[in-house]
């Protein structure tokens, strides 16, 4: 799951930098095709028992107009069970249809295909699969013919309903893209002739000063000293009630802060795995951050509510979604020092779910412990 994660923030990386460099490149003329040769990492979905495949990926790409191409890719790798018992023999061919966000040297796209998956074992009888596949990437045109393409791909098995996601990386080649030029200014002969001397002007006339007459004498006007508003919020010093009030809030008639009271919360959501209820590390961070909010806000308890899929049977899932909800209570407990009187702990069993228990998605969904803790604070309204 790390793994996943580390290479999905990659290509984020990636195309976010893309985005940023778009508005600073040069229109290029359209490519006539555009041939690429590179690697992709395959991470299979759960539900399949497969290692991560490592891929060799060919594809051709043909611009239709400046945004949009048809592409074909053909990659090859082996897929292997998870037990280590035989191995598997991968290809995937794809043809589908790309969008580009710019004409420029750095170009964010989105893609969106049909691929058909065939695994041929050592032993035993080859299958295939059709998948709904879903690009997202960059691509960058070094002096306007080499390509570098990096992007994420999400492959949606239509027949047997999982989601295997990948990243591929590859370098091409497009045929025919020429670089835009600007023609130079028109260069302007000097004229050969002299020009002719202009006149010497005339000088002007000395003016004449008259003396201004002198200005009758003015008394002095009376002053008053201006008020004062030292801590800069709107109210004068001497109807200040609250002096040194930061300038950023807003204050009453009597230059206090105005006060508000609202309602602030934290939801707590922790995931598991399929007939367990241990708590991965990941979710670690996400169990400190309630209880550093009930820290803040002493008063406050939280009821965490344990639920399961609807697989095994309803007394089985009962016991296990509350034991699921014991574990995070007994991590706030243990590692966070909060006090078991302001943690409830109950188990839901099936009967709550969020999401559909037919697909692995929605059943990951269902297997979770959540909690929402509310608490009222009040603060000073700013301007």
């Amino acid at each position: 799951m790390m793994r996943k994660r580390l290479l999905a923030s990659t290509v984020s990386a990636l195309m976010c930098a893309s985005f940023t460099s778009v508005a600073q490149d040069q229109t290029t003329q359209r490519s006539t095709v555009e041939a690429y040769l590179g690697g992709a990492q395959t991470f299979f979905d759960d539900d399949r028992n497969l290692d991560d495949m490592t891929s060799v990926e060919g594809g051709l790409e043909l611009p239709l107009t400046d945004a949009i191409s048809l592409e074909a890719w053909l990659g090859m790798g082996d897929a292997d069970p998870e037990s280590g018992a035989s191995s598997n023999d991968a290809e995937r061919y794809s043809l589908g249809v790309l969008y580009h966000f710019s004409n420029a040297a750095t170009r964010p796209f989105v893609s969106l295909a049909g691929s058909h998956l065939e695994f041929e074992p050592s032993s035993g009888d080859a299958n295939d699969e059709s998948l709904a596949q879903l690009g997202l990437g960059v691509k960058h045109y070094y002096n306007n013919n080499v390509i570098m393409r990096a992007e994420a791909l999400a492959m949606n098995s239509i027949d047997n309903e999982v989601t295997d996601l990948g990243v591929r990386l590859a370098i091409g080649y497009a045929f025919g893209r020429g670089a835009s030029s600007v023609a130079p200014a028109p260069v302007v002969a000097p004229s050969q002739s002299k020009p002719e001397p202009k006149p010497e002007p005339k000088p002007a006339p000395a003016p004449i000063v008259q003396e201004a007459p002198k200005p009758e004498p003015v008394p002095a006007p009376v002053v008053k000293p201006a008020p004062v508003d030292s801590d800069g919020d709107g109210v004068f010093d001497d109807a200040d009630q609250c002096a040194d009030t930061p300038a950023q809030f807003k204050v009453d008639a009597a230059g206090c802060p105005i006060m508000l009271m609202e309602t602030v919360s934290i939801e707590l959501r922790v995931n598991f795995r399929t007939n367990s209820a241990d708590i991965s590390p990941e979710s670690f961070a996400e169990i400190k951050q309630v209880a550093d909010f009930m820290n803040q806000y002493d008063g406050t308890k939280v009821t965490v509510e344990g639920h399961t899929d609807d697989r095994g049977s309803a007394a089985y899932n009962k016991s296990l979604s509350q034991q699921r909800a014991d574990a995070v209570k007994q991590v706030l407990i243990d590692e966070f020092r909060i006090a078991p009187s302001r943690i409830e702990a109950v188990g839901m069993g099936e009967e709550r779910p969020i999401a559909d228990n037919s697909t692995a998605e929605g059943r990951a969904l269902n297997r979770r412990v959540v909690g929402v803790i509310e608490a009222l604070e009040q603060r000073a309204i700013t301007k």
